[in-house]
């Protein structure tokens, strides 16, 4: 809707959408100017996809099963990608030629934005709760959903308090990530640069992605 309003009516046209697109290519040419924050916003960011990045990868992990790497870099970046860069050329768009956003649209992104946020604590909840066996199988339906929804209460509450500091979660998540490729290197380094492809007992399978819900 929102792409309609900026370049389909008097307000812009497809060719505006693709010369807005193409400004695109100057953040990856000016990468390295991202790499550190920029300002406090920009680190809360930075060190907030850097705390999610390990929930993504393991719940990731799960569906990938049989998947080459060229087309786990697609599943995961180019993809996703892609459907960033549009929504961001429309934002900016709106943001340059000072469109005015309608009511209804405002209340829809408000919507997307607190159901996005909900769904990705469920997830980190959920992958933790079912490593542990804590399932609804388990522990019963009810006692599955108080828990999950008490938990997501109290994660929400921790972020509101000012001791716990975005920061000491991602610089947490960098020394993993250190660690990992240190022991890697010390350990396992023969192991990982003799894998040529998945195993052939790795099979595809989107069943488990509906079992999982």
């Amino acid at each position: 809707m929102m792409w309609g309003g900026a370049f389909l009516t008097d307000n812009g046209s497809p060719s505006d959408f693709i010369a807005t697109a193409g400004l695109i290519t100057e953040y990856f040419t000016n990468l390295h100017q991202f790499m550190l924050p920029l300002n406090d916003y920009h680190e809360f960011y930075l060190f907030w996809w850097f705390s999610w990045s390990i929930m993504i990868g393991q719940f990731t992990a799960r569906f990938v099963s049989g998947l080459r790497t060229w087309q786990l870099m697609l599943a995961m970046l180019v993809f996703p990608s892609v459907a960033i860069g549009t929504w961001f050329t429309v934002l900016y768009h709106y943001h340059s030629e000072g469109l005015h956003i309608s009511s209804f649209i405002n209340v829809a992104m408000i919507s997307v934005g607190i159901l996005m946020v909900v769904n990705s604590l469920d997830s980190l909840i959920r992958l933790y709760t079912e490593n542990l066996n804590l399932t609804a199988r388990h522990i019963g339906k009810s006692r599955y959903f108080l828990g999950n929804f008490a938990a997501m209460c109290a994660l929400t509450i921790l972020f509101q308090l000012d001791f716990l500091k975005i920061q000491w979660v991602g610089a947490l998540v960098i020394a993993i990530y250190f660690g990992c490729l240190g022991y890697i290197l010390l350990y396992k380094r023969k192991e990982v640069m003799a894998i040529e492809a998945s195993p052939e007992e790795n099979i595809l399978d989107f069943n488990r992605i509906e079992l999982a819900n």
